[in-house]
């Protein structure tokens, strides 16, 4: 019984850290009309996700089905983030939290629930943004492009026709210094 309710408190406090994180980045959304969103701050810390993927049709898979659908982001040279596959899809959708099986085992950390890359901001960098129809023999290249982070936004930014055969992209960029718990929950 007292893993059951290890179980449901650690469900809780994903759930209170994903519906947080959501949160959080949609109030940094500006509303229409508004002023464009702040960039982000030199040798600041931010995490980087890509929040939706819209493809062209067309025929992807055998079978004609849509592509599996997943990203990586690539700073410094490295690939620094890969996302879920989202499968038979034109549209991808991804949040900035999750929880592994294991996590309610082995207990939930914030910080590992939050699915995204992770940087710091400074002059000259380049974030590599690429996009991949997951295939059992090789993953297929959809669309790729790069974008300087001193011209990321702080919120929701969205990207239309950036690479390949992507018709539109939703990148959320969220300081890491004022995710934390207290900032999730209220």
């Amino acid at each position: 019984m007292r893993y059951v309710w290890i179980a449901l408190g650690s469900l809780l406090v994903v759930a209170a850290a994903g519906a947080g994180v959501f949160y959080l980045g949609r109030e940094r959304a500006p509303a229409p009309g508004a002023p464009p969103l702040p960039r982000v701050a030199e040798e600041r810390h931010y995490y980087v996700l890509l929040t939706l993927v819209e493809v062209e049709p067309g025929k992807w898979d055998a079978g004609g089905s849509p592509p599996d659908l997943f990203y990586r982001i690539r700073w410094q040279g490295h690939d620094v983030f890969e996302s879920a596959t989202k499968k038979d899809t034109l549209l991808a959708k991804w949040s900035n939290a999750a929880v592994a099986p294991g996590d309610l085992v082995n207990g939930v950390s914030l910080d590992d629930s939050i699915k995204a890359a992770r940087i710091t901001a400074r002059a000259g960098d380049a974030i590599e943004f690429l996009v991949f129809d997951s295939d059992v023999g090789f993953d297929d290249p959809v669309g790729s492009w790069t974008v300087a982070v001193g011209d990321l936004e702080v919120g929701d930014q969205a990207w239309s026709r950036p690479g390949g055969k992507v018709v539109a992209a939703g990148c959320r960029v969220l300081p890491i210094d004022d995710v934390g718990l207290a900032s999730l929950t209220r």
